[in-house]
């Protein structure tokens, strides 16, 4: 079997790489999926970063005295754009779908450089056939963990939690501070901001803030900034 194998030659190692990057990404995107819908299961006590940036940007709404109409909307956007290592969560649950389009694009083209050196079929159909059943087997797995499933049971785990009880104890919290400040004076602000490109502009970064500071005082410093940088944007969504 051994010797069979090697005498395969590249395509056969290309089709067992493939086949192992697709088997890790499927495994790899259902045990993200499974924290965070541990994770949202106790979100009123949860530390994990995607976690503590949803109750952080649904908090400034309230601070500034808006109400997030929509909050699945808003819950489905940053677990789109929630990142783990080089990707996306959304990119991690379509990698599949590239590794089984590189699979038969591997075993389509030897098939093809085969048979136009007219070799016999038996031997140019080998490579082909492992790529379909490797093909088969991935789409099969991924069919069976559902990932859009997961998302929908997630997005709805930390809507419950939003809806049902951050909402209305942020209403009462904020409550005398609905429609107290115009729109101009955040426009404004906003432009003071813009003005002023302060260190905490320039500390921001394309990832979530928490990694990297285990002190209290570390940490609360960095929500500070976070928390800053969450108004900012929701003003300029709402205003600009």
């Amino acid at each position: 079997m051994r010797n069979w194998f090697l005498g395969q030659g590249i395509p056969m190692y290309a089709e067992a790489i493939l086949l192992a990057a697709g088997l890790f990404t499927l495994w790899m995107t259902g045990r993200i999926y499974k924290r965070l819908i541990r994770e949202a299961d106790l979100m009123g006590t949860s530390n994990q970063r995607l976690i503590k940036y949803i109750k952080l940007k649904v908090t400034s709404y309230y601070k500034i005295g808006m109400r997030p109409e929509d909050t699945q909307a808003l819950i489905g956007r940053y677990i789109k754009k929630f990142r783990i290592g080089p990707f996306s969560l959304q990119s991690w649950s379509r990698l599949p779908y590239l590794i089984m389009t590189a699979m038969l694009a591997v075993g389509g083209g030897n098939l093809m450089y085969r048979w136009t050196r007219g070799e016999e079929l038996y031997r140019i159909s080998i490579i082909f056939g492992v790529s379909v059943m490797g093909t088969v087997i991935l789409g099969g797995l991924f069919i069976f963990m559902d990932f859009r499933a997961k998302e929908t049971l997630l997005t709805n785990s930390i809507s419950d939690y939003v809806d049902n009880y951050l909402s209305n104890k942020l209403a009462q919290d904020y409550k005398d501070q609905a429609g107290q400040v115009a729109p101009e004076q955040y426009k404004r602000a906003l432009q003071e901001i813009a003005a002023t490109g302060t260190g905490r502009r320039k500390e921001r970064n394309s990832q979530y803030y928490y990694d990297g500071f285990n002190e209290e005082s570390d940490l609360n410093r960095k929500n500070d900034a976070v928390d800053a940088k969450i108004v900012e944007d929701v003003l300029k969504e709402f205003l600009c």
